[in-house]
């Protein structure tokens, strides 16, 4: 078990680590959540279930993120473009994350690099 060192005792008498400088999934919306588990239903209907986890390349998903976008601001209601829009973001994050950690093969990050790393 991870142990930051740092303490928290609770009226109770019970104690707790610290939460200091941890996620807090806690916080983030249940409703941006639930519109994005719908989309992800759908998807899994067209496609198979948990097909995005096999991966695919960035910028396929910033493309469809992008149209996204532009039917959003275009006042679309035809889908949930929002939702469609923070799904795209997530396939990233998560193909950020797993490139990082060598599960996925870095191939799949195929966006261009104009700035230098300093």
């Amino acid at each position: 078990m991870n142990d930051s060192g740092k303490r928290q005792k609770f009226v109770t008498g019970a104690v707790r680590d610290s939460a200091d400088d941890k996620p807090r999934p806690d916080l983030i919306s249940p409703y941006a959540n639930w519109r994005e588990g719908v989309w992800l239903a759908k998807g899994a209907s067209k496609y198979l279930e948990r097909n995005w986890e096999a991966g695919m390349p960035i910028s396929r998903c910033i493309a469809s993120l992008e149209r996204h976008l532009l039917a959003y601001k275009m006042g679309l209601t035809d889908e949930d473009h929002m939702a469609a829009i923070r799904t795209n973001a997530g396939f990233i994050l998560h193909y950020e994350e797993m490139i990082k950690r060598r599960v996925m093969s870095k191939e799949l990050d195929d966006m261009p690099k104009y700035e230098k790393k300093i």
